[in-house]
């Protein structure tokens, strides 16, 4: 009997492991060895991590006013250059003709700067030019007339009387896609007046009817079932 309590006594004075000093002087001797580990592999990583610094492309802008448009515009794309083509009306050049480029000729720029160069759309046309050209293209997208046809609308006395100057700088400018307009037409002779193919078409080309190009009007027929 005093051999159990004896036992019982010596197991109520062993102390948990947790409760021991040495078992946290472990714990925190392994954290901290842990930690610098960690930190190590940081700064390793920070040490070796490559340095990619960008350098930037110098480019040597040319003499545009010596080259055709589509040339210039292959130089800049070539060159990596943010460019813009520009139209613009000038007294003094002729229509389609260099004007300016924002960046001087023999000037170094980085890669990918903007770049603007003017081209001319010749002079400012006048008041009756411009009215001139509104009404061709209003005939043009809503009545889907040729080009013929609307100059002579625009030029009759029973329909716009602009002077013959004025109707064809319209004719000149306006943009239209003739091919289309001719289709719009047959189509409205095939569905409203169930017309063949071959008065279509004659109707098309007729001096005294839309008076589309043959190659517009054949367009046209050819496209009808689309």
């Amino acid at each position: 009997m005093k051999s159990k309590n004896k036992d019982l006594d010596q197991l109520k004075q062993k102390k948990p492991l947790f409760k021991k000093w040495w078992f946290w002087l472990i714990v925190v001797v392994v954290v901290i060895a842990f930690s610098s580990m960690g930190g190590d592999d940081k700064s390793k990583t920070k040490e070796t991590a490559p340095k990619t610094a960008e350098k930037s492309v110098k480019v040597k802008v040319v003499d545009f006013s010596k080259m055709a448009r589509a040339d210039v515009e292959k130089w800049c794309q070539d060159n990596k250059m943010n460019y813009k083509l520009v139209d613009d009306y000038s007294d003094s050049v002729a229509e389609g003709g260099y004007v300016s480029q924002s960046v001087k000729a023999d000037t170094s720029v980085k890669q990918g700067s903007s770049l603007t160069i003017t081209y001319s759309k010749g002079k400012k046309p006048s008041i009756e030019y411009l009215n001139a050209l509104h009404k061709a293209k209003s005939y043009s997208d809503n009545m889907h007339m040729s080009k013929k046809g609307i100059y002579k609308q625009l030029t009759s006395e029973y329909g716009e009387q602009f002077p013959a100057d004025a109707a064809q700088y319209a004719i000149d400018h306006v943009k239209a896609d003739w091919n289309a307009n001719a289709l719009e037409k047959a189509k409205t002779y095939q569905s409203d007046m169930n017309m063949s193919k071959k008065a279509i078409y004659d109707q098309l080309v007729s001096a005294y009817g839309e008076q589309f190009e043959p190659a517009e009007a054949q367009y046209a027929v050819d496209h009808l079932s689309e």
